[in-house]
């Protein structure tokens, strides 16, 4: 069973994620929260291993603010519903920590899917939005600025990139490619620089923006 917990200071749309996290037998609802600013309260009497957040009125604020819940979050995988997801804003969303981004026109199956691989430690998109954020162009067409710095990873970076994005943790890496856990925090260490990332769910998103793997 995957703990989550809910998240959105309407009433109304909190009862209908409930209802939606309720039709999957594998998910179980430990918590409800209607403020952003009690989130680490929240979180620590319920553990939950996924937030699902739907900001409703506050969604057009910058998702840094809105994703920005002190230390406890930031462990705890998060689900972001909007009002209007474009593809840079679901971009941003994966870069501020997010690990999916879905919007409120998602069905319950999308839901469902996007909350499992979160637990999996996998970051999603829509698929629309995700060939958007890929191809690097905006909805208007429009190509994305793209850094002319020397970020290319080498062949064992782009591995770890990849299992990172699978959702496997330092010491699983380095049993699949045969190399220690301190190996795999080094090169972990020099795709942050080059990726200018500062955590996993950045790294990852950077990597599906740039085209330098695939979920």
């Amino acid at each position: 069973m995957i703990r989550v917990l809910l998240v959105s200071p309407s009433s109304g749309t909190r009862r209908a994620l409930e209802h939606v996290v309720a039709q999957d037998p594998g998910l179980v609802i430990v918590g409800a929260s209607d403020s952003l600013e009690s989130l680490d309260g929240v979180i620590d009497q319920s553990r939950p291993e996924v937030i699902v957040l739907d900001p409703g009125p506050e969604s057009h604020l910058p998702l840094p603010v809105l994703l920005k819940h002190g230390p406890s979050r930031k462990a705890t995988p998060l689900v972001v519903l909007l009002e209007d997801l474009e593809s840079e804003v679901g971009a941003r969303a994966l870069r501020a920590g997010a690990r999916a981004a879905l919007p409120h026109t998602a069905s319950p199956k999308e839901i469902h899917a996007a909350i499992r691989a979160a637990a999996a430690g996998l970051a999603s998109l829509p698929a629309a939005v995700a060939m958007t954020v890929l191809d690097g162009k905006s909805n208007d067409g429009a190509r994305a600025p793209v850094d002319t710095g020397d970020h290319t990873l080498t062949p064992r970076e782009g591995e770890i990139l990849t299992l990172l994005g699978e959702g496997l943790v330092n010491k699983q890496i380095g049993v699949r490619l045969g190399i220690s856990e301190h190996t795999v925090k080094t090169h972990l260490a020099a795709i942050y620089e080059k990726l200018d990332a500062s955590n996993r769910a950045e790294a990852v998103a950077t990597g599906l923006r740039r085209g330098l793997i695939m979920l």
